[in-house]
């Protein structure tokens, strides 16, 4: 086992390299042609001009905005490594620490985007294009491009969003495949990247089925999803980048970096909320939008113990407790609540799911419920409403 982790951590170390220098040759490269006429120019807008592929656009624009985010947030953590006074000031001491570190912080994602995270999100969009002819069959109706319609798009998009990353936290089978997106120790833009290679394609069918339904013009989706994507990479903005995350007055209005490492936190109060990705006001009608709390400092990960240098524990391990618990299961009924059920469920008991630890821990520390705010807020505006009424 031990020879295999040195296996592992010589992987890491050579992605390492590698995948950060082709990010940044192949981005300075992108921008030479891009300044020429070429590059990012032709890439945008000749899918539009000339064969109305309009998802080639999508691509275009996360290909040269996912690199710009990456790039420095690896540059700023490696530079701050450099500067660590904790360190050995030189030689191969110095270096050995900086290495222990990167593969704290870097090796879990770097190990699984190339497995099966970052290439099958690209080819995810490529699939939902391509089977949204067969899905638009099930349309009522189409919207036209208003503003309110944008807007309705755009909640519609955001509902999707809830629903499948809500089911993904509570139903166990679909946790399995979300886990070891939360899985990661530390928190940085390549955490964008970890997703286990099945789950982009049933959320895509979920997502595709609704919208359809809902009427969304398939067009208004392209300008939906590249904000989403772009966004989605820039709320994993970690600490080093963004210090508090919450820019500003805008964290009233749109999910912040703030509310995605909430999101990502182990803490009871933290657990399972801040599932949309844009904007907080599905969280907010559903009950699960939570803020940063300075008096309860973040730890990411999940509940169990993973060691993130293990591939297979941090990749596989939710996978592996899933058929451990199968097996011991007593009964057909079991074995299906066990796959149904949220993560922690037992046939045998007691539970310890993450709702019911976030409820424990708000019962002992009630002046950080939401819950009071909230009624106190609806209220507010039942009352001015009841006073416009008359």
């Amino acid at each position: 086992m031990k020879g295999w982790k040195l296996v592992e951590t010589a992987i890491f170390i050579g992605l390492f390299f590698y995948v950060t220098y082709d990010l940044v040759s192949g981005f300075s490269q992108y921008s030479w042609e891009t300044v020429s006429g070429k590059g990012f120019v032709s890439d945008f807008f000749d899918p539009i001009s000339q064969k109305k592929e309009y998802y080639k656009s999508i691509l275009a624009v996360i290909g040269i905005f996912i690199p710009i985010f990456t790039i420095w947030e690896i540059f700023v953590f490696l530079f701050s490594q450099f500067r660590n006074k904790e360190y050995p000031q030189a030689g191969w001491g110095k270096i050995s620490a900086i290495l222990r570190r990167t593969s704290l912080e870097y090796q879990p994602t770097f190990l699984a985007s190339t497995l099966g995270g970052l290439i099958p999100k690209i080819l995810m969009i490529d699939v939902f294009w391509h089977w949204l002819p067969w899905f638009q069959k099930y349309s009522f109706f189409t919207i036209t491009f208003t503003w309110y319609n944008w807007i309705y798009a755009l909640l519609a998009w955001e509902l999707t969003t809830w629903l499948w990353h809500f089911g993904a936290h509570r139903i166990r089978i679909f946790w399995c495949l979300h886990s070891p997106h939360h899985a990661p120790q530390e928190f940085n833009m390549t955490v964008a990247w970890v997703h286990f290679f099945a789950e982009g394609y049933y959320t895509t069918v979920l997502q595709l089925f609704i919208l359809m339904i809902l009427g969304i013009n398939p067009a208004m989706l392209v300008v939906i999803m590249s904000f989403e994507v772009m966004w989605g990479t820039l709320i994993h903005a970690g600490e080093r980048s963004l210090k508090t995350g919450r820019l500003g007055i805008t964290r009233f209005f749109v999910m912040t970096p703030s509310h995605h490492r909430v999101h990502h936190g182990r803490n009871p109060l933290y657990l399972d909320t801040n599932f949309c990705t844009l904007l907080p006001f599905w969280d907010w009608v559903f009950g699960t939008l939570q803020p940063l709390r300075d008096e309860v400092k973040l730890e990411y990960g999940i509940t169990r113990k993973v060691v993130v240098t293990n591939f297979w524990d941090f990749y596989f391990g939710e996978i592996f407790l899933l058929a451990h618990d199968l097996k011991r299961a007593h009964g057909v009924k079991n074995k299906l609540l066990y796959v149904i059920m949220p993560p922690g469920w037992s046939a045998d008991g007691p539970d310890h799911t993450a709702a019911k630890s976030r409820k424990d821990f708000l019962a002992t520390h009630p002046g950080l419920s939401l819950a009071k705010k909230r009624t106190q807020f609806t209220n507010f505006f039942v009352t001015l409403a009841r006073k416009v009424a008359h």
